[in-house]
């Protein structure tokens, strides 16, 4: 265990480190399961043995496949060994740390281990294959690996042979060349003996002479194998000089001046690292290689740092560029393109074109820019691109002229581009940027009065920038003050702004670009208060159908008005950058009335409604166990909701913060039947996964509203509800004060359901609290109702209480009458959860007279039911009951390892009752193991559970167990003390 906790979390693991690596390792099983793989993962004290086969791990059948390999190639089987490197490498999926992010110290060393195995097999390969004269087939995937791994001389060596022997000569020194000057920027060194031998080599145009040794840091990799059948490659003819520029006569004016057109050198840019190297990267290849024209886009929201990226990439490769770099905006000061032919002129005036030799239509003047520019190395940066066609006519037409465009819009129908996406700084980059204005010795003296100021900017490179000139401008002001002034929400945007430049500005040229229909939209989306959102509520928004909202939705996407997220087996989630969404309230408060707002807010909520009732039917089988109000629902397209609830617990999951924001925005609107409708349907779904605070908060917010309002319906809903919540959590005094205040409110406004449900509830706390004869009454009174309102799994619930009475009881027979009924009333309903839970209590029914192959019949098929609904509460309990059976057949080991899986799900549901059983059942287990201190503790963990909980029921089965445990260990006092607990 300690070895895992130190692998996923390194030197500062969070407390419950061992119980999320428990968790783990049951996901883990749980996946394997479902694909048919066995469970290799035993529980072995201090942690976990996996055991496994010679062809069940993969880094073993790696190993064996890559020695096979070398055997062969020393064998001079270079086909067979050629196959058996390749089924090596195909059982890899890119490095060893495939997740992402920085591995921690414990697999850093065994992570580089495996990668330098896996690298070393990719050149025993490549050797293989050169010896088997597939030079030709081979250069592709080389000149990758080489890109990849551009330090790594073996790698090179292999390419440069296999571009001379496919008469490449002049590329494979190109390739020594640069892998020359890759090692001398990068480690101060020149190539290794044996890569300068084999670049004298192809010189002299003996390939094979003198041979390309393996590195002797990788002992398994053999010499480069040569070609006995193949003839020294002909030296090639020098090569003819490149075209010279058209002389001064043949267009009548002086050679071009070489342009110097980039905005100033950046002093203070900080924070984009990694990113300026990706970039040098890209437009570095692009002026070495002989691929086409290479056009790289950055594209980000506004004020995020693009064209100040640009400009320092610019400044930062001149000596690469000497033949000029070019520069220009796309967009003038009104947002209106700049036309391409103006631009054109630019360019060609800036080359040496006098004005009255500019051509007059647009098609000559690229015709003579791409001519100008053709032999140049040159750098083009576009900055802010509206579109694709307002850039195409400025492309110069050869490689060495890269192309560098910033924009807002995804220049996606650009053909040949790539892009990169710039996002706002991080917290890290933020504080450098702010130390390089401010100094370093001024942000740290007031960190957090800096961190507050980051997050008020919203990590948007521009505001941060105006924030810090403006806190330069005055040195006497602490970063406080500035906090201060940002705090308003109103004032925001006036604060960010300083010299004739501002976040406002940026955002309203952007917003005044847009059309109609995505400006309303764009305005209407502060509206919701929720941090991100799917794209369905576009629609109710704007009160068209959803696939035209979505389009709209997507074009605010496209102009970076709206940000998005996609992650992987979940719907995109949208959302707004905070100064946008202030910008957006400002745009919403001057075009859109206090009506006009609260009737699209009135219609999101209720859309919201509508899919929170359907993912509640479709979790629970059916609108069972609930009573609504009278609120409006607003409908969707059904190919709408069938996406968007496909899976309703997973949705229910994405979209939990954001219905909690709209109980709160109904109550905020005065909306009540609205407000407590939507918080009582969502309790099912915060039940399955004990977000016991998501319940009390929702609750309390629509308790204040129905009372504020006079709603006594309402009020008799939400004090029911909480009384649940508080009967849940085993505060069962306060649960049956407000259990009781909800069910005679019910009784006041006539509502035979709502007291049915109210009753149901109080007789469960009866029971739990020993009260048995009070309990059986309460349920009788409640199945009464419930029958004659139809809510058949209600029923079905109630019939497996008073069943387990019976059971408690000792009337096993009569335990089991009911529980029939009770299957049968379920079986009406379709509720599946609902029938798992009375399914647990037969086997249990089962085992209290021993019954046990019985018992394991029925538990098995529980346990299936609730995993397929996704039940965690069902799950351990079912757990329990199958591991009891398991003990009862002499596997006390198969039978510890299953109460400490249905231990890690209970605790991650917080589900007091089903840990305090998991830990008495521990305990039983362990006594019939003979294992009696380690009995005791589990059973005193039980007890002290079942004590707060005031459990009578438990305590007492508790206090018998641990009787009977220490007269089992010759403590005949403390036996005899637990036994008259016991009975008291």
């Amino acid at each position: 265990m300690g070895h895992l906790v130190d692998a996923v979390w390194g030197v500062s693991p969070p407390p419950t480190a061992r119980a999320q690596i428990q968790i783990c390792v049951s996901i883990v099983r749980a996946s394997m399961a479902k694909v048919g793989l066995p469970d290799v993962i035993q529980t072995r004290s201090p942690g976990y043995l996996a055991e496994v086969g010679d062809d069940e791990l993969d880094l073993h059948v790696f190993e064996r496949a890559a020695s096979a390999g070398r055997t062969a190639a020393e064998a001079g089987r270079f086909d067979e060994a050629a196959s058996a490197f390749e089924t090596a490498l195909g059982l890899w999926r890119g490095s060893s740390c495939f997740g992402g992010g920085t591995p921690s110290m414990a697999l850093q060393a065994p992570a580089a281990r495996l990668d330098e195995q896996r690298l070393a097999v990719v050149e025993q390969w490549a050797d293989a294959r050169l010896a088997l004269g597939l030079h030709q087939q081979l250069v592709a995937r080389l000149i990758d690996l080489v890109m990849q791994n551009p330090l790594r001389e073996r790698l090179r060596a292999q390419l440069m042979v296999a571009l001379s022997r496919s008469g490449r000569q002049a590329e494979a020194l190109e390739v020594y060349r640069r892998g020359r000057r890759e090692l001398i920027d990068e480690l101060g060194i020149e190539p290794g003996e044996e890569l300068r031998r084999l670049q004298e080599s192809i010189l002299s145009g003996r390939l094979d002479c003198p041979p390309v040794s393996a590195p002797p840091a990788v002992q398994a990799v053999p010499a480069m194998p040569t070609t006995p059948a193949a003839s020294p490659e002909p030296a090639p003819a020098p090569a003819a000089p490149a075209p010279a520029a058209p002389p001064a006569a043949a267009t009548g004016v002086e050679p071009p001046a070489v342009p110097r057109l980039l905005p100033g050198a950046i002093a203070d840019f900080a924070g984009r690292d990694d990113l300026l190297a990706r970039l040098e990267a890209m437009l570095e290849d692009a002026t070495e290689t002989s691929y086409a024209l290479r056009i790289v886009s950055i594209t980000g929201k506004g004020g995020v740092g693009k064209t100040t990226l640009a400009v320092h990439l610019g400044h930062s490769l001149a000596k690469r560029f000497p033949d000029g770099q070019m520069f220009v905006k796309l967009r003038g000061p009104s947002a209106q393109p700049i036309l391409p032919t103006r631009i054109l002129e630019r360019f060609l005036r800036s080359l040496g074109i006098p004005g009255s030799a500019v051509p007059s239509t647009i098609e000559e003047r690229a015709e003579l820019f791409r001519n100008l520019v053709a032999d140049r190395r040159m750098l083009i940066v576009l900055d802010d691109a509206i579109d694709e066609e307002q850039v195409r006519w400025l492309l110069p037409g050869s490689s060495n002229c890269p192309v560098l465009i910033t924009s807002r819009s995804r220049l996606a129908g650009l053909e040949g581009a790539s892009s990169v996406q710039i996002d706002v700084f991080t917290t890290e980059q933020a504080l450098q940027l702010l130390s390089r204005i401010l100094g370093a010795e001024r942000i740290h003296s007031e960190l957090s009065g800096a961190l507050q100021l980051i997050q008020l900017c919203g990590n948007l490179a521009l505001a941060l920038r105006i924030v810090a000139a403006r806190l330069a401008a005055r040195p006497h002001w602490p970063l406080s003050k500035m906090v201060a002034r940002l705090r308003d929400e109103r004032q925001r945007l006036d604060e960010l702004t300083h010299g004739g430049v501002g976040v406002r500005a940026g955002l309203a040229m952007a917003y005044q670009s847009l059309p109609a229909d995505a400006q309303r939209l764009f305005r209407r989306l502060s509206m919701l208060e929720a941090a991100e959102f799917s794209s369905w509520v576009a629609a109710p928004l704007l009160d068209v159908a959803v696939a035209e909202a979505e389009d709209t939705l997507e074009f605010l996407v496209d102009a970076q008005l709206v940000d998005v997220e996609v992650v992987k087996g979940h719907r995109p989630r949208y959302r707004l950058h905070d100064l946008v969404r202030v910008y957006s309230q400002e745009c919403l408060a001057e075009h859109e009335s206090t009506a006009e707002r609260s009737v699209v807010l009135g219609r999101v909520l209720s859309t919201w409604l509508l899919l929170v009732e359907e993912a509640h039917r479709r979790a629970y089988g059916g609108d069972h166990t609930l009573i609504h109000g009278e609120a409006p629902r607003l409908a969707l397209d059904q190919s709408v909701v069938d996406r968007e609830l496909a899976d309703p617990l997973g949705w229910f999951e994405d979209e939990r913060a954001s219905l909690i924001t709209a109980v709160r925005q109904a109550a905020g609107a005065g909306l009540d039947e609205l407000c407590w409708d939507l918080a009582l349907t969502l309790v099912t779904l915060f039940e399955m996964y004990g977000y016991f605070d998501d319940w009390r908060t929702t609750h309390e917010i629509a308790l204040e509203v129905t009372r504020h309002n006079g709603n006594r319906r309402g009020q008799a809903a939400m004090l029911y509800s909480l009384g649940t919540l508080h009967m849940f959590e085993y505060k069962l005094d306060e649960a049956r004060r407000r259990l009781g205040l909800g069910c005679e409110l019910f009784r006041q406004v006539g509502d035979v359901h709502g007291t049915a449900l109210a009753l149901r509830n109080l007789a469960f706390v009866d029971r739990i609290q020993g009260r048995l004869d009070e309990a059986m009454e309460g349920y009788e009174q409640a199945l009464v109702m419930l029958s004659e309102v139809n809510d058949s799994t209600a029923e079905a619930h109630v019939l497996s209480n008073m069943a387990q009475i019976h059971l408690d009881r000792g009337l096993i027979a009569e335990g089991k009458q009911t529980m029939a009924a009770g299957l049968a009333a379920v079986e009406r309903s379709g509720n599946r959860r609902v029938r798992a839970q009375i399914l647990v209590r037969l086997g249990e029914a089962h085992l209290q007279i021993d019954e046990v192959t019985e018992a394991e019949y029925v538990f098995t098929r529980a346990l299936e039911t609730v995993r397929s609904v996704g039940d965690p509460v069902g799950e351990c309990y079912a757990l329990r009951g199958l591991a009891i059976v398991r003990s009862r057949q002499g596997s006390h080991s198969a039978a510890y390892e299953m109460l400490e899986q249905a231990m890690v799900i209970a605790s991650h549901a917080h589900e007091t009752l089903a840990i305090g059983r998991i830990q008495l059942s521990l305990g039983e287990v362990a006594a019939d193991k003979g294992s009696y201190e380690r009995a005791k503790e589990h059973i005193t963990a039980a007890l002290d559970i079942f004590d707060r909980m005031q459990a009578v029921r438990w305590q007492k089965q508790t206090l018998r167990l641990m009787s009977d445990v220490c007269a089992a260990s010759d403590d005949a006092a403390a036996a005899a003390a637990y036994a008259q607990a016991s009975s008291g």
